[in-house]
């Protein structure tokens, strides 16, 4: 399903910026069109990555990124500065040809040059939104890339961040429904850590409640983070890690079934994946590339500003996600009914909400727990302690509910009195509720 077409003047865009530590990628999703694009920095050509690395010319405040930067680097013109996710969710002060730096400005100098590269297909002012996925999403990387976000000062109204399972599960989800039937495997390879990531979709829920589990294997890592330039010894070393794949691959699938298998990043480029591959290829379709995780961002993009029916089926519930929803039994036009506050399915660190209540006689707050991933649904009571003893009906509370973690609610209440009857007694209640 597409946004509102229009005539090209009036496309509009949202795009999927993969931040990775090696190399980041930006793919883009058009108003008109049904499926993503990923920018390539060669004309014609599949050329997806953009190294994570800037680099300073010697004695001069000029700075390079990406493929230049690494070609500055080579012929020994600049100075090289990498890790720059790594570094800024550090906060260390980078140290560059004698000067300190903050590393989240260097970042942000990274991401606002990469950003540069869209001008041929648009103007940031033709973005609705972005999705920024990273390896890891928790409250220090929020923290890193909302700064990043306000300092590029972009004419975007609507930013969000999210984890490399939450863009392979919205990458899925405009994907042919027999990738579905079953559990999807991603194999993330270059060169070093193999990243695998398990989704599992249990069919039996409503909707369907799909999981996803994160490993990391060392077994393929290769010392010098690439192939041997000796022919022999790279022949070696192909043959050593389709062994070791497959009897990964062998352990990955045994006692289920899987629908289908990725291979992501450039480490599975090269031709060694032989008998691995055969095995992988019964009963099961593969696929090959490097531009998922982005792809999904700017699906996931789309579906936050103009949400599809792809996902009504689904519910994602990794570990960003909150997996329960929380609300509270309210009189509405004098009958009982009940009213969320928090929905389950949403990153932890995008949620968050507020209402005013009227008490009835009662000095205490009744939350409802009730979680998606099994489990019984459970109350949990805030005692009001102090509160000022009114009638019915002439007590206003101010309810505030954000999210601490994944599996932690923090509710904020304020006795906000009543209007001229009764002045607020400004007293204020925290409780923390385990979801």
């Amino acid at each position: 399903m597409s946004l509102l077409k229009g005539a090209k003047s009036s496309r509009r865009f949202v795009l999927g910026y993969d931040l990775g530590e090696e190399v980041s990628q930006i793919s883009f999703l058009a108003s008109d069109s049904d499926l993503p694009e990923t920018l390539s920095t060669l004309a014609g050509a599949e050329a997806y990555n953009i190294p994570t690395v800037l680099c300073k010319r010697k004695d001069v405040n000029q700075w390079f990124y990406g493929k230049e930067a690494l070609a500055k680097i080579e012929s020994g013109e600049g100075i090289r500065v990498d890790h720059l996710v790594e570094k800024a969710r550090e906060g260390k002060r980078i140290d560059v040809d004698g000067t300190g730096y903050d590393p989240v400005s260097l970042l942000t100098l990274f991401v606002k040059r990469t950003l540069s590269l869209l001008s041929m297909e648009m103007s940031m002012d033709m973005v609705d939104a972005i999705v920024v996925t990273t390896t890891a999403m928790d409250a220090r990387m929020i923290d890193v890339l909302s700064e990043v976000a306000g300092a590029l000062a972009l004419p975007v109204k609507n930013i969000y961040y999210q984890s490399y399972e939450d863009s392979l599960y919205h990458y899925m989800m405009y994907q042919p429904e027999e990738l579905l039937n079953h559990a999807v495997i991603a194999c993330d390879y270059n060169f070093g850590t193999l990243t695998v990531y398990d989704m599992k979709l249990n069919h039996k829920t409503t909707p369907i409640v799909v999981t996803i589990e994160k490993q990391t294997r060392d077994e393929l890592a290769l010392s010098e983070a690439h192939f041997s330039e000796d022919a022999s010894k790279k022949s070696a070393q192909k043959e050593n890690l389709d062994e070791k794949f497959l009897d990964i691959c062998e352990e990955l699938m045994e006692g289920r079934i899987v629908s289908s298998v990725f291979l992501l990043g450039d480490g599975f480029k090269e031709q060694w994946v032989n008998k691995s591959l055969e095995f992988l290829c019964r009963t099961r379709r593969v696929f090959q590339g490097n531009n998922l995780f982005s792809k999904g961002a700017s699906i996931a993009a789309r579906e936050k500003v103009a949400p599809t029916d792809r996902l009504d089926k689904y519910v994602l519930l990794d570990g960003d996600k909150l997996k329960s929803n929380v609300g509270l039994m309210v009189k509405k036009q004098g009958q009982d009914a009940y009213h969320a506050l928090l929905d389950a399915g949403e990153n932890w660190y995008d949620v968050s909400s507020s209402m005013d209540i009227i008490l009835e006689l009662e000095a205490f707050i009744d939350i409802i727990v009730t979680p998606l991933t099994g489990g019984e649904k459970h109350t949990h009571r805030i005692e009001l302690e102090g509160l000022p003893m009114r009638p019915a009906r002439t007590t206003r509370l101010r309810l505030k509910v954000k999210m601490k973690s994944a599996d932690k609610v923090v509710i904020g209440i304020e006795d906000m009195g009543f209007g001229e009857l009764f002045e607020s007694s400004h007293l204020t209640w925290t409780e923390e509720v385990s979801v």
